[in-house]
Parts: C-alpha cells; structure tokens; sequence
C-alpha cells in the first residue's frame, strides 16, 4: 500500500501543478494586441490655379454616386474553393516580421501614387471641406495582380471613399507574393486619412 501513495502522490501534484500553470497561462495574454495606427495623410493648402469651379448641382450628385469596388475580372482556372488555396488578412502598419518588408514596399508604393504631383486632392470634396479616414481592403493574389479593392470603412463622402480606391488602382500591380508566405491572396487593410491644412 506504502508502495501505490509513494508513486500516486507524485502523479498528483504534477497534475495539480501542471493545470495551474495552464489555467495561469491562459489568463496571460503574450501577444501584443497593441496596433500603433500609422495613416497615410494628405494635407492640402490651397488649391491648384485654373481649378475649375463646379456648380452645386454638380457637387449633389456626385456625392449621392455610389461608392465603387475594384476587383479584376475573372480568370479560368482560378478556384478559390481549392484545397491548396490560402490566404492571410494583415493590417499595413503590421509589426509581423513575416510581412514588414512586402508591407513597406506596398506602403511605399501608394505614398509615390500620393506625392504624385498629378495627383489632387478630391476637387468636390475640397470644396465642401470634407475630410476623413477611409480604411481600404487591398485584395493582391500571388503574381502581385489587384485582385480587388474594397471599403471597409467609409469616411462618410464618396469622393474621398473613391479617390482612395483610386489611389490604389493606380499603384497595381504589386511585387508577387514572396513563395515562403504560401499564399494564394493576401488582403491588406490600410487607413488613408484625408485632411485639409491651412
């Protein structure tokens, strides 16, 4: 009998130790769920000379236009419903150091289309003093193609909501997707903040 507590006594403190370690483990949050927010800002001083003035009705419609998505046109042979499809959602401002450097050159690239001197503020939107933050989901499949561009959240005016859209046509393609992310897609959501300065 001496023999069965000398070997159970044991067992059962491990497992006593080993649950309060895991129910310890589990009130610990390790991963940093902190997200710094970095926007890219445009800031705009005045407007371009021989900007031309829009009427009001103009101004009316334009803003009751809907807010458009961009996706590419559909491919043969591209099934997403494949085992070997994959794909990763990830914030532009990300840490991750699986993605930082195909971030930073995608961040990179839509600042370019940014300080591109053809680039303007939205004319309608100037006018009216809107101003706000459009966040963007950027759809980029593995060649590096536009797959799509969406709004996650609108900035409440669809000049601006389009114009990001816009911005991020005109910076497509992308670099393909490094092979080691083994992915099929990657959606990115980036913020772009739209502010007039004086």
């Amino acid at each position: 009998m001496d023999t069965k507590k000398t070997i159970l006594w044991p067992v059962i403190i491990s497992v006593l130790i080993h649950v309060s370690l895991l129910a310890a483990a589990g009130m610990i949050d390790l991963r940093d769920n902190i997200k710094p927010v970095e926007t890219i800002s445009v800031s705009i001083k005045e407007p371009e000379p021989g900007e031309e003035k829009t009427t009001a009705s103009k101004n009316q419609n334009k803003a009751k236009e809907k807010i458009k998505s961009v996706y590419a046109p559909k491919e043969k042979g591209v099934d997403i419903n494949n085992d070997d499809w994959r794909e990763d959602t990830i914030y532009l401002d990300s840490k991750d150091v699986k993605y930082i450097t195909y971030l930073a050159n995608i961040k990179k690239k839509l600042s370019q289309a940014w300080n591109n001197p053809d680039w303007k503020y939205p004319p309608n939107s100037y006018e009216k003093n809107e101003e706000g933050t459009v966040v963007v989901k950027i759809s980029i499949d593995a060649d590096g193609r536009l797959a799509g561009a969406s709004i996650m959240s609108s900035s409440g005016y669809a000049d601006l909501d389009n114009d990001a859209l816009n911005v991020v046509q005109a910076t497509a393609p992308f670099e393909p997707l490094p092979e080691y992310y083994d992915l099929s897609r990657l959606h990115i959501l980036a913020s772009f903040d739209y502010k007039i300065t004086d």
